[in-house]
């Protein structure tokens, strides 16, 4: 009789542990019905909010931000410098005209504020006048400063230091310089830094200037605007460069704006192209060189004669 009671109660503790565990089961099921919607309706409410691929800047705050500041910075550049004297050509003198009336549409135009796409083209129009006048007077200003180098006294005819015998310099020795030497140098120094720069070179620098600092305003649209923004910069950029093939500084812009870039289409335009504009153009032909000697050391050369029959 206790052999069966106990037998009893063993299977009525097994009963009891069945249904709990059943009971469990069912109820962790149910759980689990029950979070897998929610969990589901989580996902996707976040997959929403984030922004798709290529278009980080899809609100366009980020470029509403830099343009504001581009604002006050327009407002607050000069006018530029007229060329004269160091370009004396009419049709250089024109150049230069045209980036200081470039300027000022760009000037007028971050001051309404006008829209993008007018931003845009307007800062393309003072990239390339800029550049333009830039160059120009680059040139102009090293041809000036060779020939006030060649009219110098002691310039030319100077004799060369002598050699001794064993082919060692007969210069004399140097003495290290003394506390009122140094002082002498240090103050030599300070009079260089303080000596007013060369007009022509101001003017020079003043034209470089502002073609650097629109290079880095268009560098906000194609690299903080939306995609669509960046997409159009790209466009306008690309009419630059069939206008001025090479030019090593619009291909730094377009390279930097490649490493920033996430969407694959327009990344792979902007690697496309930054090549081509840095590539450089064929060196000028020296002075006093013979004609028709190619001065690009990448031209073909002449076929070398067939040798001599014996």
């Amino acid at each position: 009789m206790e052999y069966r009671s106990y037998k009893s109660w063993l299977a009525g503790v097994g009963a009891v542990v069945l249904a709990t565990c059943v009971a469990g089961g069912v109820s962790g099921c149910s759980k689990k019905k029950q979070e897998d919607p929610k969990a589901k309706a989580e996902k996707s409410e976040a997959d929403a909010k984030k922004k798709p691929q290529g278009d980080r800047y899809a609100d366009g705050q980020r470029l509403a931000a830099s343009l504001k500041e581009w604002t006050r910075r327009w407002s607050d550049t000069p006018d530029l410098p007229s060329c004269e004297p160091l370009l004396k050509k009419a049709d250089e003198l024109e150049l230069c005209k045209n980036a200081q009336a470039a300027l000022g549409t760009m000037k007028a135009a971050a001051a309404k504020p006008e829209p993008e796409a007018v931003l845009v083209h307007a800062a393309a129009e003072l990239t390339f006048a800029t550049e333009a006048a830039s160059e120009k007077l680059r040139n102009a200003f090293m041809e000036k400063t060779q020939a006030e180098r060649k009219a110098a006294p002691g310039s030319s005819g100077a004799a060369a230091p002598k050699s001794s015998a064993a082919g060692g310099s007969t210069l004399p020795r140097t003495r290290p310089l003394g506390s009122a030497g140094k002082a002498a140098l240090a103050a030599k120094g300070k009079a260089l830094e303080a000596a007013p720069l060369d007009p022509d070179q101001q003017t020079m620098q003043a034209y470089s200037r502002i073609n650097r600092a629109t290079l880095r305003y268009l560098s906000q649209f194609l690299q903080f605007g939306p995609l669509k923004t960046r997409a159009a910069t790209l466009t306008e950029l690309e009419g630059l460069s069939q206008r001025k093939p090479v030019w090593p500084a619009l291909g730094r812009t377009l390279r930097e704006a490649a490493m920033a870039e996430n969407d694959p289409d327009l990344q792979g335009k902007l690697k496309a192209l930054a090549p081509k504009l840095s590539r450089r153009s064929p060196a000028v032909m020296p002075p006093g060189m013979p004609a028709g000697h190619a001065a690009d050391k990448d031209a073909p050369r002449p076929a070398a004669p067939a040798p001599a029959k014996p």
